[in-house]
């Protein structure tokens, strides 16, 4: 099966004229139509997110559509004469190949830095007593102590008092990351018909789409390629 996916993605696009159908889309030949009955899609790089919302991309444009991994494991062997058998028995009428032709990789050193601070208190406690002697009188009064004021019983008193003590210290980290991501992509979705025996490209799409930010996957950059291509199909007619 993977011969006959290659033969199907050599196109002879420079023998077609080439027109803007879209936000960096471009089709080649006549796409009125070019899609009819049951679809299969065939989208080899996709992970199943992406293979899933570009199913639900065709779904939302009235298009029947199956994918390729629903009646072939991925990775298995399939002759030719099994593929054709398959198709036929699963009315397959109208073939559909996407695959990344191009992608661009730009390299990004991301430093993050973080500040932080710590404030210690602590807590002293002072405090002082006295006691008095009165008259010829031979005892000695004894007194009660309390926190943060002066309490006395006879001619004893003791006082205390806190003081509150603080200390602060502070700094930073950072951290360094290389990364490598896409800045940009593109896909071509080409359409074949049983009407020909899947032999020869009816129409091509060939879509792009730049990304300047790390964070964004491959795979996000194709989905939002796919929801461009779709859009611009529906708007032709395609279905």
């Amino acid at each position: 099966m993977k011969k006959i996916l290659l033969l199907l993605a050599m196109l002879p696009s420079c023998l077609m004229a080439q027109e803007k159908i879209g936000n960096k889309i471009y089709k080649y030949g006549d796409l009125y139509h070019a899609i009819e009955g049951t679809s299969l899609i065939s989208f080899e790089k996709a992970d199943a997110k992406s293979m899933s919302k570009t199913l639900d991309y065709f779904a939302k444009a009235r298009a029947n559509v199956k994918s390729m991994n629903s009646l072939f494991l991925p990775g298995s062997d399939v002759s030719e004469d099994e593929f054709s058998r398959v198709l036929d028995e699963n009315k397959i009428e109208t073939l559909i190949v996407i695959e990344i032709i191009d992608s661009s990789e730009a390299n990004m050193i991301r430093t993050t830095s973080s500040a932080y601070a710590v404030v210690n208190k602590k807590k002293e406690i002072s405090g002082s007593s006295s006691s008095e002697r009165s008259g010829s009188s031979s005892s000695q009064t004894s007194g009660s102590s309390s926190y943060g004021r002066s309490s006395s019983s006879g001619n004893a008193s003791y006082n205390a008092k806190a003081k509150l003590k603080s200390t602060s210290s502070s700094g930073s980290t950072s951290t360094t990351k290389n990364s490598n991501y896409t800045t940009e992509m593109s896909l071509r979705l080409t359409i074949f018909s049983k009407k020909d025996s899947f032999k020869a490209p009816v129409a091509v799409v060939e879509g792009r789409a730049t990304n300047g930010s790390p964070d964004t996957t491959d795979d996000q950059i194709a989905r939002r390629i796919v929801r461009r291509m779709v859009k611009a199909l529906d708007e032709q007619r395609a279905f």
